[in-house]
């Protein structure tokens, strides 16, 4: 029985006849759209050991059919033990406990050298979405100046919440001012003087990309030498016809090419000896209230299409799921008692409990 559903910019490539990357496949006609979902177990085959009806289950990734009952392959999906919705909200093992949060911390894994730290400047685009907006997070934690991008006023004033250093709204009258302004605004600016001692706005050292098109190309724009560019999407570009990625414009391409900026596309699939003690210290994070883990959630299976043309135009805040029915007696329990337990005392716990094994990730 379903319970939730996931909705994604990367599931707008499997419309297409090519998706354009191994790791997942084209719908086929006639069959029903598939995404990352939770259920409850209504029955289990002879062979199924480990399972049982009335269990709470997650499937992780792109095989969870969108239809109210489904048969999974039990080995695509993960118990989720009752006792974890007393730390956090089950839905959040969709995004930042799960593969949301995941494409966030191991691709900030990957940028080495102990970065981002305090020396850096991080831009963000897409940073109210589900990925951008807990990037940003974790490079507060690490001590790095965020610059977010986003598509709202009300988005800006999210951003700010979160701690962003400075949130921008790309449908202002003169992004490249109100992203100058940003950059001089931040503490590494305090240290990059000019000959007439006036401060300089500070270079980019990190951008990680979720949107591509103009955004991007103003954002190379002011990119340090050597730094590193994450392209993790481009949903600017994912209705559009040709390559994936699409090569940059001439001028872009020139800045790259002479700052030696690193642009690298990056896939969260090639990590994932990184995911289980991620998803454990994602949790702990989660359930401390440490990492803000932002839903807007959409009501019913009918609704999910909806849901996913409004996501593809940047309606959602945080994580989009669908919530299609109620969760199990027991798990439903565990959550109402969870707001009874301080913060602290739920990422302890989580620290302790929730490990890699009780994910079903060891």
């Amino acid at each position: 029985r379903t319970v939730y559903l996931s909705v994604d910019p990367f599931l707008r490539c499997r419309f297409n006849a090519s998706t354009g990357v191994d790791y997942t496949q084209p719908y086929a006609l006639g069959e029903p759209i598939a995404s990352a979902g939770i259920g409850e177990v209504l029955q289990v085959g002879d062979a199924v050991r480990g399972l049982a009806p009335g269990d709470l289950v997650v499937e992780p990734f792109d095989s969870f059919p969108w239809q109210s009952v489904a048969v999974l392959e039990a080995a695509k999906v993960q118990r989720v033990p009752p006792l974890l919705a007393l730390l956090l909200p089950p839905s959040a093992l969709l995004g930042a406990c799960g593969q949301t949060g995941l494409t966030a911390w191991c691709g900030l894994e990957t940028v080495g050298g102990g970065r981002p730290n305090g020396s850096d400047v991080v831009a963000v685009s897409g940073a109210a979405g589900a990925v951008g907006s807990l990037v940003g997070q974790l490079c507060k934690r690490r001590g790095a100046a965020v610059v977010g991008v986003c598509g709202s006023e009300a988005k800006v004033d999210f951003l700010q919440e979160l701690g962003f250093d400075r949130a921008l709204n790309r449908h202002s009258a003169d992004l490249r001012a109100d992203l100058r302004a940003a950059l001089l605004s931040v503490p590494q600016a305090d240290r990059a003087l000019g000959t007439s001692r006036s401060p300089q706005p500070a270079d980019i050292t990190l951008y990680w990309d979720n949107v591509g098109g103009a955004v991007s190309d103003l954002v190379i724009q002011c990119m340090a030498p050597r730094s590193e560019l994450l392209l993790c999407g481009q949903i600017s570009t994912y209705d559009a016809e040709g390559d994936y990625p699409p090569p940059l414009p001439a001028e872009s391409a020139a800045v790259v090419e002479r700052r030696r900026i690193r642009r690298e596309r990056y896939t969260v699939v090639k990590y994932k000896h990184r995911f289980a003690p991620a998803l454990a210290e994602l949790c702990a994070l989660v359930a401390a209230e440490e990492l803000r883990a932002e839903e807007t959630v959409y009501d019913g299976l009918d609704a999910a299409p909806a849901a996913f043309i409004d996501m593809m135009g940047g309606g959602n805040t945080g994580k989009a799921v669908v919530r299609c029915s109620e969760l199990p007696p027991p798990v439903a329990r565990a959550a109402a008692l969870r707001a009874w337990l301080p913060p602290a005392l739920r990422g302890r716990l989580a620290r302790s409990f929730v490990t890699p094994e009780a994910l079903g990730v060891g």
